[in-house]
């Protein structure tokens, strides 16, 4: 890198250029390897716990050090609860990252385990450490009483807090200069979140590592006002539903010598579905299946996160309810309209769940697309 950036000659350059992209192009693809395994892993071990520990600590071998960080701040977004995770260097020793939520101090919760750890360091918002391979369970004991010490279950809901409305004839490069004096924003000071209602999702598709590209429009007045949007990491949601109410980040996009502002998507929802106090990420209903009658029952199979679940729609005491198996035999019950599932191999010991958590709501997101499209297939509700 140092001779990338002192060099005085093209071919030099060009050649520690391709190299670095080389590397990088690697490293993006070890983190989305790593990221599959670890969501696989969590919803194989902890999702019926995670509620009662309010923390994961996830350490599993051969994972590179370099970049489980990522992968932490990953599982956050996803999962909505703070995040240690790690790998092992050798048999006897752990090393990890960590990654919070704003009501949980990650240094704080390093201190408190101290006599665990070997060298341990961090802020706020993130941290790293190591430990005796034999502390792992002492680790992760410790972890969840911290963590239910200073969380309540509603610091787990991935809700958005949102700073203001703004109609899309108000986004222009003077309302971003104005939040440009704002900067530098971090933890206590976070981006400005908007949030625009009833807008159409013009055009959308997938783009490089899972992310959805998209065009929205407003009509205001009689006129249309379009503007672009990323949503990143969204692939588990596309294509999105025609007409939305969304919640973003406002971004500065230069290219070819013109700069645009354009919308960083970090939820959406149905319009009119909750108040704007409430919006949930990437919460997307598809209701009306539950209440269709096909001519033959709504089951099917599909895949998420690279492992296979079957789904449908059944009839339980006359209402009815959808019914989600994972490889293990495990099944996710819902109705529309109740915000508690249940969970288990039984229905007779299987546990209540809030099914608006991230790891309950994605799942339900991608059986319900995976219905949707065998209901279009079936020409149910036409």
């Amino acid at each position: 890198m140092i001779e990338l950036l002192t060099t005085d000659d093209i071919g030099v350059a060009l050649e520690r250029a391709m190299q670095c992209e080389m590397t990088n192009a690697s490293r993006q693809q070890m983190c989305e390897q790593i990221e599959l395994e670890a969501i696989a892993y969590v919803e194989t071990e902890f999702i019926t716990t995670l509620q009662q520990d309010r923390v994961l600590v996830v350490v599993q071998p051969n994972w590179h050090h370099g970049v489980i960080g990522i992968v932490a701040s990953r599982l956050v977004e996803r999962y909505g609860v703070p995040v240690f995770i790690g790998t092992y260097e050798d048999d006897q020793q752990i090393r990890g990252s960590a990654r919070g939520i704003p009501e949980f101090h990650v240094f704080a919760a390093l201190e408190s385990c101290q006599d665990l750890l070997g060298k341990f360091g961090g802020h706020k918002a993130a941290g790293g450490f190591s430990l005796p391979a034999e502390n792992l369970p002492a680790l992760r004991s410790r972890l969840c009483e911290f963590a239910n010490q200073c969380l309540e279950p509603q610091h787990l809901k991935p809700l958005l807090k949102i700073d203001a409305e703004v109609n899309f004839d108000q986004i222009n490069q003077q309302l971003y200069q104005q939040l440009n004096t704002l900067h530098p924003c971090g933890i206590d000071n976070p981006d400005p979140i908007f949030w625009t209602t009833n807008v159409q999702v013009v055009e959308q598709q997938i783009v490089g590592k899972g992310h959805i590209k998209l065009t929205l429009s407003q009509i205001i007045n009689e006129q249309q006002y379009k503007i672009k949007a990323i949503a990143w990491r969204w692939r588990d949601y596309f294509p999105l539903p025609p007409q939305v109410d969304v919640a973003y980040k406002l971004r500065e996009n230069n290219f070819n010598g013109e700069t645009t502002i354009e919308l960083e998507l970090i939820g959406v929802r149905l319009p009119n579905s909750y108040t704007k106090e409430s919006i949930h990420p990437k919460l997307i209903s598809q209701s009306h299946l539950f209440y269709a009658s096909p001519s033959q029952p709504l089951r099917t199979k599909f895949q998420y996160n690279q492992r296979q679940y079957t789904c449908g729609i059944y009839q339980n005491a006359c209402l009815p309810e959808l019914r989600i198996k994972n490889p293990e035999g495990k099944v996710l019950v819902m109705h529309p309209g109740r915000t508690i599932g249940l969970l288990g191999t039984h229905r007779e010991d299987a546990i209540e769940v809030n099914i608006s958590q991230p790891q309950y709501d994605s799942i339900i997101q991608a059986a319900m697309q995976a219905l949707s499209v065998l209901s279009e297939e079936l020409g149910v509700g036409s």
